[in-house]
């Protein structure tokens, strides 16, 4: 699903859009610098979006900026939602306008349909269902140990229940995380479902990976307008926010043991049989190896299911292997939420 956006859309209107302004002024008090703040929009289930002209002339208005949530903003919650990003953004430009009470102008319309709306975050999410919450949190602390991402490393475990991979990138970040605890612990933000004893199980024992795309890797990709939100043979666009996932997730190994059978280890020629006793009895090879040696030996030992990127896992007693949730299919709108309230489908774009 998409779970955040900021974008730019045409939308005429008559008098620039703000919350007020924020002004630094010198000790002299002369003012340094301006800038208009964002007006919160208010939709279903008292759920917001922040917006702001962002372009006029001395005449008109042209474009407004959004961000925000927008499965909270149109249905109240964000436990499962759409993934159509074109869709998704024309009902909040929809939404937004009716509720800012500025009359559509049937070439804003027409812009919209074509893709001319500017992205410069996304938010995509994939959700796994494990039998329990406690699973979810075993999951998360093997990950830890065990996963490494291609030019992300190893992950950060925050709080016991989020783990990210390139927390603090200008360009990406991933992170996996406990759905159900995120539920519980901003239970006044999704007033949807917090009276319903089903979606909080839901919840529970969900595993909600979440990929942050920011505007410099937007416009790497090619996908800074909704208009390059399509495949080469011309998929929805549901296809590429799934598939965008998909290749992140593509890129993390793990291990999947923690140890090599004697034949094996014979097998090896000597250097790599050092550098596996080292990883087998807790040493960091990073640290202690020449980078290029490094990355040549994690090479040759990653095909006997080792990683030596990895550390060698504290507890493995009734872990849920990586590569069980990476190969699993994700879950998506319960049958019991389609047709309801508590899921909002937007229109198809012909």
């Amino acid at each position: 699903m998409i779970d955040w956006l900021t974008m730019e859309l045409p939308l005429r209107h008559t008098a620039p859009i703000n919350g007020g302004e924020v002004v630094s002024i010198d000790p002299d008090g002369t003012v340094e610098w301006a800038t208009k703040k964002r007006r919160a929009i208010t939709g279903s289930h008292e759920m917001t979006m922040q917006v702001r002209t962002c372009t006029h002339t001395p005449d008109q208005c042209t474009h407004l900026a959004i961000t925000g949530n927008p499965a909270k903003f149109l249905q109240g919650h964000n436990l499962w939602g759409s993934d159509d990003i074109h869709a998704l953004a024309m009902e909040v430009g929809h939404r937004v306008a009716r509720l800012l009470h500025i009359e559509l102008h049937a070439d804003d319309v027409a812009q919209w349909k074509a893709g001319a709306i500017k992205l410069t975050r996304v938010d995509a999410t994939l959700m796994f269902h494990l039998a329990n919450q406690g699973e979810v949190l075993c999951w998360l602390r093997a990950a830890e140990q065990t996963g490494y991402m291609a030019h992300r490393g190893r992950g950060y475990l925050k709080n016991g229940s989020t783990l990210y991979y390139g927390e603090k990138s200008r360009r990406w970040t991933l992170k996996a995380y406990a759905k159900g605890l995120e539920v519980l612990a901003n239970i006044k933000k999704q007033p949807a479902i917090r009276d319903l004893p089903h979606a909080l199980e839901y919840a529970a024992k969900s595993l909600r990976v979440e990929l942050e795309l920011k505007a410099m890797e937007l416009k790497r990709m090619n996908l800074d307008w909704i208009s390059s939100w399509k495949t080469d043979d011309e998929l929805p666009c549901e296809a590429v926010t799934s598939q965008l996932l998909r290749d992140k997730l593509g890129n993390m190994t793990m291990t999947t043991t923690t140890s090599l059978s004697v034949d094996v280890m014979q097998s090896l020629r000597p250097a790599l049989r050092l550098a596996v006793q080292a990883w087998e009895s807790g040493a960091d090879l990073r640290q202690t190896l020449p980078r290029p040696t490094f990355y040549k030996y994690r090479k040759e030992i990653l095909p006997f299911g080792i990683d030596i990127a990895t550390l060698l896992p504290k507890d493995v007693s009734n872990v849920v292997p990586l590569h069980r949730i990476l190969e699993a299919k994700p879950v998506g709108v319960p049958d019991w939420a389609v047709g309801t309230s508590l899921y909002f489908e937007p229109r198809r774009i012909a």
